[in-house]
Parts: C-alpha cells; structure tokens; sequence
C-alpha cells in the first residue's frame, strides 16, 4: 500500500501542477460542471489518497497523516499559480472533506492494528 500511495501521490501532485488536465477538462466536461467536476476530483483525490496513505502506515499515525495531506494541497495551491494554474484556498477545503471521507472510510474498513 506505501508504493501505491507514494505513486499516486507523485501522479497527482505532477499533474496538479500541469496546464493540460484544465485542457482535457474543458474538452470533455460541459462548461456548466467544471466547478463540480473539479472539487469532485479534489474530494475523491484526497479521499483514496488518505485511504493508501492509512493502509501503508497504519492508524495510528492518523494526524500525522492528515496534517501531512492538508499541507500537501495547501503547497500545491500555492504553486499553481507560478504554472500557469489558478490557485485556490477553497481548494485546500475540498482537500480536507477528502481527507475525512478517506478517514472515515478507512476508520471502518481497515484493521485496527498498526501497520509494520
């Protein structure tokens, strides 16, 4: 689960700091959901994110986590704007109901012993 969530991690955060996922957007999302499209991304991003991130290393590092993942799409924000993106703190809000749903879910699905 570590490798799936650095890997994802680095996927996302390299993409987040990109100029074509706004191109591939705007082709293939009708111009009235992008709004909802991209907070949606947001959410479930952050969400599988906490997930791997709760399943490599364990639930009891979960504020470590979370403070970790809210930093994370605090600093991608504030990168954005020097590559071409829009930067935005309601962003980090969205990236934070991520983090909660991924702890949530893991909090009921995953084991409640600490990963080795």
């Amino acid at each position: 689960m570590r490798a799936a969530f650095w890997l994802l991690l680095v996927a996302a955060s390299l993409a987040m700091l990109r100029p074509e996922p706004i191109q591939i957007r705007n082709e293939l999302v009708p111009e009235e959901a992008w709004f909802h499209a991209a907070k949606a991304f947001h959410i479930v991003g952050y969400t599988l994110l906490t997930v791997l991130a709760l399943a490599g290393y364990g639930k009891t590092n979960t504020l470590l986590i979370a403070t970790g993942m809210l930093a994370h799409g605090g600093l991608i924000e504030l990168i954005q704007p020097h590559v071409g993106r829009n930067g935005s703190i309601s962003d980090v809000g969205f990236d934070g109901v991520g983090v909660v749903l991924g702890w949530a879910i893991s909090y009921w699905l995953l084991p409640r012993t600490p990963a080795p």
